[in-house]
């Protein structure tokens, strides 16, 4: 496994370990039905598996079309906290033995880091606006590769792109702008506009779009 699927299986072990934890919780009383009575474990492990699933697997995926509807009636018993564990299981499994077309999202998001890492030695030694052009393209395949997995076309310009994935809810306005932001600085680059941006804008750049790959691209 790559580095991020790695990552992704250890969360994956963490959050099974967490879940068998929330499971023993389960109090029971006299003429009532066994319930966790502690909401905050268990509501915090939901939105973590959450998580875990769709930046690992996505939406459209068995592991995730199994846990939306668990999620969905509002689990508090230890018997549907164990049916999410198993869910877990299985996907565990099936990263560690290669059997997931959504592994394509965690081998995308390492060669993209290897892109950027690229764009911050560049921006480094003093070459921002090849930097500024590198961040870009990075910047680009993400949007295309999340508006092919929010089932939005990916053939327009990245402008329209950012703006698709707005509407639908992918990411609020105030993202939006900044991806609007991340994409004219790499335009001014592209069309030898230097001196409309510095660089410390694009050392800015690189790292809020390190960050934004973190967050949309790996758990």
């Amino acid at each position: 496994m790559n580095q991020r699927q790695e990552k992704a299986a250890a969360r994956i072990r963490e959050l099974i370990d967490e879940g068998e934890a929330v499971a023993r919780l389960e109090e029971s009383a006299a003429h009532v039905t066994p319930y966790i009575k502690k909401k905050v474990p268990l509501h915090s492990w939901l939105v973590k598996v959450e998580n875990i699933v769709k930046t690992t697997f996505g939406t459209d995926g068995a592991h995730y079309s199994q846990l939306a509807p668990i999620l969905a009636s509002d689990p508090e018993r230890a018997y549907e906290v164990r049916k999410i564990v198993g869910i877990l299981t299985g996907a565990l499994d099936d990263l560690e033995g290669g059997y997931l077309r959504g592994q394509e999202r965690l081998i995308a998001g390492e060669i993209l880091d290897s892109v950027l890492e690229d764009a911050r030695q560049l921006s480094e030694a003093g070459f921002k606006d090849a930097a500024a052009i590198l961040a870009r393209v990075v910047v680009e395949d993400a949007l295309r590769r999340m508006c092919r997995e929010a089932g939005l076309s990916d053939d327009q310009k990245v402008a329209v792109l950012n703006d698709s994935l707005r509407d639908a809810g992918t990411y609020p306005k105030p993202q939006w702008r900044i991806i609007q932001s991340w994409l004219d600085i790499g335009n001014a680059a592209a069309h030898g506009k230097f001196d409309e941006y510095t660089a410390d804008d694009v050392t800015r750049m690189i790292a809020d779009v390190e960050r934004f790959l973190a967050e949309r691209l790996q758990a």
